[in-house]
């Protein structure tokens, strides 16, 4: 007990100095890194709410655009079939190219395949109706480029689904390179079924 007593001031002074030293720690090791995790939380923070404005505006030129595709879409949709008008448009086509449509099959569909992937979903775009067709067009490969290329331009929403190329006729020579080949092209036209009004 006298030993304690003796050096009581020395015990004193020394759990100070280690009370001192862990307080530096702390001040220095410990609350610097308490400040830089704050900052860090709190640009966090700021990169939160940049991400959701821009977000928030990206939604909104993606609304727009959709809107503006659709109305774009619905605007190359004929209201009825239109059969006639596409016969004389593949006339024009074909006149154009200088590509022959030789055969042509026509099938007027009461549903469309837009969006589909399953027969229990419900068909998107209810009004929208399909023609499918199928036909062989000759010429030499360029004439039949012209023509795809001048299907694809028309205004009326087409969709080519398939096309390929039969065996030439001829073989290409030097004397004769542009040979007839026959393609079999398959697309799909959309229109927009008129409801009849009920008197």
């Amino acid at each position: 007990m006298e030993q304690i007593n003796k050096y009581r001031s020395t015990i004193v002074l020394g759990v100070l100095v280690l009370f001192l030293i862990l307080f530096a720690f702390f001040m220095l090791g410990v609350q610097p890194s308490n400040r830089t995790i704050a900052a860090q939380k709190s640009e966090i923070a700021q990169l939160e709410e940049q991400n959701a404005l821009i977000q928030n505006k990206m939604n909104e030129l993606k609304g727009s655009a959709e809107a503006a595709d659709q109305s774009e879409a619905l605007a190359a949709l004929p209201r009825g079939d239109s059969s006639e008008q596409l016969i004389r448009d593949l006339q024009a086509i074909g006149m154009a190219s200088k590509a022959k449509l030789k055969d042509i099959g026509i099938t007027i569909s009461d549903t469309n395949g837009i969006g589909s992937r399953s027969t229990e979903e419900a068909a998107q775009y209810p009004t929208v109706k399909e023609i499918k067709m199928t036909g062989v067009v000759e010429g030499n490969y360029q004439q039949i480029h012209d023509w795809l290329k001048e299907l694809n331009a028309l205004p009326r929403l087409i969709q080519i689904d398939s096309f390929s190329f039969q065996l030439p006729y001829e073989q290409r020579t030097a004397g004769n390179p542009g040979s007839i080949i026959a393609a079999n092209v398959t697309f799909t036209a959309y229109f927009e079924k008129i409801e009849a009004s009920r008197e």
